[in-house]
Formats: structure tokens, sequence, C-alpha cells
């Protein structure tokens, strides 16, 4: 008889890893260099920001699945505390730093900045450099913990 429980909790795990996983592959690599290759820069912005700002709250979700997921996997079947149940943990403590520190600061940076942002500005004006700044911080922290999300699904 198979464990039932022991596999909802995996598949509650798996399937917060897959939304993080997929939604991040699928709108990094598919939908943002199209859209951005198709529109104009403000336009193509208008419309991923709020796609990136949605799909936050995605991971919100997917972050608290699988937290409760690795908890009860600790709690009842995990009883030796090991070195790889341990780095599992603190990748899943990096997903979760990011995704506070994205919805928290980041987010609300690069609204203040965008607005202020005209199609005639330069490169080099302060205000578009300061916004690209953030923006590139955006991007390599949302790799981050793309690559935190594969460690917890290898260690799961």
């Amino acid at each position: 008889m198979p464990n039932w429980l022991y596999l909802f909790t995996n598949l509650v795990a798996h399937l917060g890893l897959a939304l993080w996983v997929g939604g991040t592959l699928v709108l990094g690599a598919l939908v943002a260099p199209g859209l951005f290759r198709a529109l104009p820069r403000p336009q193509a912005g208008a419309i991923f920001g709020p796609t990136l700002r949605r799909f936050a709250r995605v991971r919100l979700g997917a972050l608290i699945a699988i937290v409760l997921a690795a908890a009860v996997k600790f709690a009842l079947w995990e009883h030796n505390a090991n070195v790889w149940i341990g780095i599992r943990w603190l990748a899943i403590a990096f997903m979760a730093a990011s995704l506070v520190y994205e919805i928290a600061v980041l987010e609300k940076a690069l609204e203040a900045r965008r607005v202020h942002l005209t199609p005639e500005m330069g490169e080099d004006d302060p205000t578009r450099r300061a916004f690209q700044a953030l923006h590139r911080r955006a991007e390599r922290l949302l790799q981050a913990s793309l690559v935190a999300a594969l460690v917890v699904m290898l260690l799961s």
C-alpha cells in the first residue's frame, strides 16, 4: 500500500516548484524577449511589469506550498538532519527572502522610477540609469531564486 500522505506531500512541494521554475523560465526566456521585440520598450514594459508583479504573488503561493510540504516531510520522515536537508532549507530560505525583497522593495522602487521615464530620454540619463540598475538587480535576483528552486527540486 503506498504512503498517500508522503506522495501528497511530494506532490504539493513539486507543484509549487513547478510553478516557480516553469513560470520563471516561460516569462524570462519566452514572453519577455518576444514582447520586447514586438513592441516599443515603454509599451512592452507597461505590459510586462504588471505581469511580473502578478507572478510574484503566484510565487508567494508556491512558496507557501513548498515550505509547508518541506516542514511536513521534515517532521514526519526526515528524522536525521544532514547537510543535504540543511542545503535544501537554505535554498528555501533564499527563495523566501528574495521574494519578500522583490515584493516589498524592488517593485516599489522600480515603479517609482518607471513613471519618470520618457521615450526621449537618453541611455545616459540618470533616471534611466537608476531604473536600469534596479531592473538588472531584479533580473539577477529572479535568476538566483530560479537556481535555488532547482536546488530544492534536486534535494526533495
